[in-house]
Order: C-alpha cells, then sequence, then structure tokens
C-alpha cells in the first residue's frame, strides 16, 4: 500500500504537526490517493528497488527513493489494528525534548546530539494488546491505633483493636502490553502512561510516514504480564485504604482478576539510536506525551578534563594560601 499525491505523484506522509495527510514536494494537503498492494513486496512499487522485510514489518521505508510503504497483509483481517493513537510530536519537536533533556548534561558525549544523528531518528508504532479486567478484592485483618497520654507522673498508652474488612469490586480498561519482541518489556513499561482518551478507530494513512510492525505473539501469550499490573493495581488500590492502623495481624486477602475482553492497539514511539564506544545505546520519546526513556553513555575524555580542571583549581587555591600565609 502506497499513498501518493494526486497533484503531483508525490509520497504523501501523516504530518503529526498539521494533523493532516502532507505532500513534502508541493505541500499540499489531503491530496492522497491510497494505492493497494496485492502481496507482500519484495519490490518498492514506486521505484521498483528491492525491499528487506522483518518477519513483523507492517510499514517501512524504500531504502532507494525513501517511499514509505505499508504492507497490506499485515494490517488487515487478523493484523488489523482495532485502535490507534496517532502521532502527536514530530521529528522537530522530538528532537528539542532531547535538546532539553540532554544539551547541558556535562558528560554527554559530543556528537549524542549532532545533527546528522538525530535525522537518522524514525518514527514506529508498536503493536500492544490492550486488556480489560475485572478484579475481585476481599480482605480482613486485626488493626491496632495507639494512643498516649501523661497525667501527672504516669504515663499512658491505650490500644484500641479493630475488625478490618474491605470488600471491593475494581474495573481496568484497557491494560497496555506491548507484543513486540525487539521492544524492551522494562522500557516499554516505562514509556507509560499514553493519553487513552485519545485512542482512535484505525486508519492506514496513520502508518504513512512511519515504520510499524504487527503483533509478534498472540494476546493470550501476553496476559499474564497484564494481570501482573491488574494485580499489582489492585493491591495499591487496597493500600490506599488501609491508613491509620498501627499494626495489622492475622491478615486474609485474595484479588481475583478476570479477563472481559482485549484489543489490538499501536501506539506512538520515536526511536533514536547512538553509537558510542563499540555499543549502541537506544532512546525512546513517547510519540505522544513526549516522556524520554533512556541513559547517555559518559564521555570519558570529559570526566577526566573536568577532573583536571577541578584538580588544577584546588591545587592552585592551595598555593594561593600558603603563599599568603608565608607573607604574613
Amino acid at each position: 500500500m502506497l499513498f501518493k499525491c494526486r497533484n503531483c505523484g508525490g509520497n504523501i506522509v501523516y504530518d503529526p504537526v498539521k494533523k493532516a495527510m502532507c505532500c513534502p514536494h508541493c505541500e499540499s494537503l489531503d491530496s492522497e490517493e491510497k494505492l493497494p498492494g496485492s502481496s507482500i513486496v519484495n519490490n518498492c512499487p514506486n521505484c521498483g528497488a528491492p525491499i528487506v522485510l522483518k518477519e513483523h514489518t507492517s510499514a517501512t521505508k524504500c531504502p532507494s527513493c525513501g517511499s514509505y510503504l505499508i504492507i497490506d497483509e499485515r494490517v488487515q483481517e487478523v493484523y488489523e489494528p482495532e485502535l490507534i493513537i496517532p502521532f502527536k510530536l514530530g521529528k522537530n519537536q522530538v528532537k528539542e525534548i532531547l535538546y532539553k533533556e540532554f544539551g547541558k548534561r556535562p558528560f554527554t558525549p559530543a556528537g549524542f546530539l549532532s545533527y546528522a544523528g538525530l535525522e537518522k531518528m524514525e518514527g514506529n508504532y508498536v503493536p500492544f494488546f490492550m486488556y480489560d479486567y475485572s478484579a475481585d478484592i476481599n480482605y480482613s485483618a486485626v488493626g491496632t491505633k495507639v494512643r498516649s497520654w501523661t497525667s501527672g507522673s504516669y504515663r499512658y498508652t491505650e490500644t484500641s483493636y479493630f475488625d478490618v474488612v474491605r470488600e471491593m469490586d475494581a474495573d481496568f480498561e484497557k491494560v497496555p502490553v506491548d507484543a513486540s519482541v525487539e521492544m524492551d518489556d522494562t522500557k516499554m513499561d516505562l514509556m507509560e502512561p499514553y493519553k487513552y482518551g485519545e485512542l482512535e478507530k484505525y486508519q492506514d494513512k496513520y502508518l504513512s510516514g512511519f515504520y510499524a510492525e504487527k503483533y509478534n505473539m498472540p494476546s493470550t501469550e501476553l496476559e499474564g504480564r497484564a494481570e501482573e499490573k491488574v494485580q499489582r493495581d489492585s493491591e495499591e488500590l487496597l493500600k490506599s485504604t488501609l491508613g491509620g492502623y498501627a499494626t495489622l495481624t492475622n491478615v486474609n486477602k485474595s484479588i481475583r482478576t478476570d479477563k472481559k475482553g482485549v484489543k489490538y492497539a499501536l501506539l506512538p514511539v520515536w526511536e533514536y539510536i547512538f553509537g558510542y564506544g563499540g555499543t549502541e545505546y537506544k532512546f525512546m520519546v513517547n510519540g505522544q506525551t513526549g516522556k524520554v526513556v533512556g541513559t547517555t553513555p559518559v564521555a570519558k575524555g570529559k570526566v577526566i578534563a573536568y577532573g583536571a580542571t577541578v584538580f588544577g583549581l584546588v591545587t592552585l587555591i592551595g598555593f594561593m594560601i600558603r603563599m599568603a600565609l608565608m607573607a604574613l
């Protein structure tokens, strides 16, 4: 699948800033014409150059002509997403976020924020399953509250005992779990939260201009991670109701969860890979909120130079103090 401009024939892409399909050649808006494909592409339908696809790629970029292609079979039928959060931040906006986040850090390598490096940054739609769960929370314990006071020459302590009982029902909607093997689960969890109220019905046009994957595994294989999140959040919800007690003993607790449904969604992530000292450092920026996940390498030369500068200043100050004392 390819979106072409009806005016000039250029490749139309979705512009997050303009919130419209934009032709980078003639600058027309919403002038796209969708040209569907017929099979997994081996050659670019625009220039004929060979295209190498990874197993789960659903949207990519031709390395020869730069056209953005969507793989029909990987966004249709069982692979068609139900929901999507379109990119809200463009590449230039993400550059500014990275400048603000890392630009003033003294030990960041000089080339980290180079123009050439940041231009290679790409937007990627990551596959997620979003689960709906209900939770039945039951809790009982013996709680104590302690009160102390002084009267005359005596100190009194009063301990009160309470039967603490909680029976709670909770509903969890759209609990997100990424369905990409290549994406680090811990980093993807750190990308949260997205503003899930901005989820929209999936449309092909949002993928033009970006990379994307279809889900790498069925939703049943990821239920465990979703349930862990529901259990953890249920624990926090319960904990928020148990304040004020000095102790809680004889605790009986059960949290039963029940999956109510699941939807397949695509969520936006900007990816920036920086090579330094033979190691690749991956940075991710939430394509909706701008949240940054990643740690910069430390430029050893800058650390040594900084240490030498500090040592030199300390030595100079010590010398000046000694000279002042000798002059007295």
